[in-house]
């Protein structure tokens, strides 16, 4: 139900009409036809290029236009409790959930994905040849592990997709991890960005690397420390632009702790290179310095890790490029880890 009583919608129709009629009205009187740059405006107008020119004049003669976009942005978050679309807000029962957000990716089909079964196979039989195992490790959905900061579940056909990549994984043979455990913190995401927090990627590094504990060659001593913190707007806010209103109506503001990550001695052949027997492949989970995922897999692991992870590409383009590229037969490589966040499958329960 809508947060508007009556008085609130009046006051509310009236600041519209304030934000928009006046100013409009001012900038619709500044923005002569005649100062349009075209030489035959009557081609123009018979095209369309006369709108589109006016259109633009106007916008950029908009006195409030930035304005009025974080005021209506916070009418819609602040008292509707929406999001732009691209987004949705948390207003669950958990404690801070409003101040919370999630992609709209994590509650429909994804529509970047492959076949997930063909591509485990395809990238299996090459990691192979090379001497090396491949270990798919699938980051469950922000909206799986916080679940109780979203106002309604999501479609039943989300329930079990998680455990139906585990079971496509484990049906040819491969080993995963299940990171629902490493993220179930209520700090393990950033409440205003896609991704995990430092924190859940530091308790997803350490389950990985107890899995494998004991087996990885060619150890070295890398140590992690936390520097600091400092203020961090996630990527969710460019659906929540509310401008000089935030402070009253949210997101609320967000700090991240920072890390970094040296070698402190081990790990060396022969003729004094360093051994790098772990290569991560993924997406900005794993590529993103904010969250520090690969420092903390050298940590974690006490091995270095050479990262292919991409930005923007999802799980499947930064995977075809490690794959054609010579990093299989110029490194003795023991593992390939590769970093799938859940919204891409499209393994979906077989009963919807």
């Amino acid at each position: 139900m809508s947060p508007f009583n009556t008085f609130s919608a009046k006051v509310f129709a009236a600041s519209f009409m304030g934000l928009t009629l006046i100013p409009g009205a001012w900038t619709m009187a500044h923005t002569p036809v005649s100062n349009l740059p075209m030489p035959d405006l009557t081609a123009d107008v018979l095209t369309g290029a006369a709108q589109r020119h006016y259109e633009a004049g106007f916008d950029d003669n908009f006195p409030m236009r930035d304005a009025f976009r974080h005021t209506w942005t916070a009418v819609k978050f602040g008292l509707l409790g929406e999001a732009a679309e691209g987004a949705i807000r948390g207003t669950g029962a958990a404690i801070g959930a409003s101040d919370v957000m999630f992609t709209a990716e994590e509650f429909s089909a994804p529509q970047d994905t492959r076949d997930f079964a063909t591509a485990l196979h395809v990238a299996r039989v090459q990691v192979e040849a090379a001497g090396a195992e491949l270990i798919p490790v699938v980051v469950p959905d922000k909206a799986r592990m916080m679940a109780s900061s979203l106002a309604h579940r999501r479609s039943p056909q989300f329930a079990q997709r998680y455990d139906q990549a585990l079971a496509i994984i484990a049906g040819l043979g491969l080993r995963s991890v299940d990171l629902r455990p490493a993220l179930a913190g209520p700090s393990s995401f950033m409440a205003t960005d896609t991704h995990w927090s430092p924190s859940g990627a530091r308790a997803s590094a350490d389950r990985i690397a107890d899995m494998l504990k004991d087996e990885i060659a060619g150890v070295a001593a890398f140590e992690t420390t936390e520097t600091g913190s400092r203020p961090f707007d996630g990527d969710l806010l460019a659906f929540a632009q509310t401008g000089a209103w935030r402070s009253l109506v949210g997101p609320a503001p967000e700090q991240i702790a920072t890390f970094e990550t040296v070698q402190s001695g081990g790990g060396m052949d022969l003729f004094g290179d360093v051994s790098t027997p772990i290569a991560l492949v993924g997406t900005s989970f794993s590529a993103r310095d904010d969250f520090h995922f690969t420092g903390f897999l050298k940590s974690s692991f006490g091995a270095d890790v050479l990262s292919f992870a991409q930005e923007g590409r999802g799980p499947f383009v930064p995977m075809d490029h490690f794959l054609e590229g010579e990093t299989l037969t110029t490194n003795t490589l023991q593992v390939v880890l590769w970093e799938i966040p859940e919204r891409y499958l499209n393994t979906w329960s077989q009963d919807q």
